[in-house]
């Protein structure tokens, strides 16, 4: 599956049930992948456990995947998240949702200024700086971000139907098939808003 063909899934799918997102949540995943190298179990005598990062934006509306990345993990979730939050320039966002681990002054500047939305990320407890945090002191909606609870029910629900184990023995192959579950998860999504 070309890197380009989920992007085109998802605006084809986006056009065509005519969504425009306005709640957006960011969030981060891992899938196992199931292989050991033969040689690493044999010397150490145990399995290595790998697993790759799955980065999702999500339209907390209608549940589609907006924008998806896969990396050998572990990887923390900040390293693809100004990508994606400018992937969303197109949307005219209102509201962007992220737990504690997006919370850089970094990350709320790029949603503030560059996407022109409103950030609904939890302070860390030891936030020390930065205009945009303490501006959400005042600004952060707990009701907003109770809806981030749907990308969790995204995540389960594609490692439930789809599994959480890559079967793929190399790295970019893993990363493709962890894409390539999130794609498949907007198809069968688009059948079930369609019915």
């Amino acid at each position: 599956m070309p890197t380009d063909m989920f992007e085109r899934i998802t605006e084809q799918i986006i056009r065509h049930l005519r969504i425009k997102p306005k709640l957006i949540a960011l969030d981060g995943t891992g899938f196992t992948n199931d292989y050991a190298d033969k040689y690493y179990v044999q010397i150490r005598g145990k399995e290595r456990k790998s697993f790759t990062k799955c980065h999702v934006v999500v339209d907390v509306d209608s549940r589609i995947i907006l924008y998806s990345q896969a990396t050998k993990g572990p990887r923390h979730d900040t390293k693809f998240a100004i990508a994606a939050i400018r992937s969303l320039k197109k949307y005219y966002v209102d509201y962007i949702i992220a737990d504690k681990a997006y919370d850089t002054n970094k990350i709320r500047e790029c949603i503030n200024e560059e996407i022109n939305a409103s950030d609904q990320i939890p302070l860390k407890s030891n936030f020390k700086h930065g205009w945009y945090r303490r501006l959400s002191l005042k600004t952060f909606d707990e009701e907003i971000y109770s809806r981030r609870n749907n990308v969790e029910s995204i995540f389960s629900v594609i490692k439930r139907k789809f599994s959480g184990t890559n079967k793929s023995k190399h790295t970019r192959l893993q990363n493709k098939e962890t894409r390539l579950k999130t794609a498949i998860y907007n198809i069968d999504r688009v059948v079930k808003i369609l019915n």
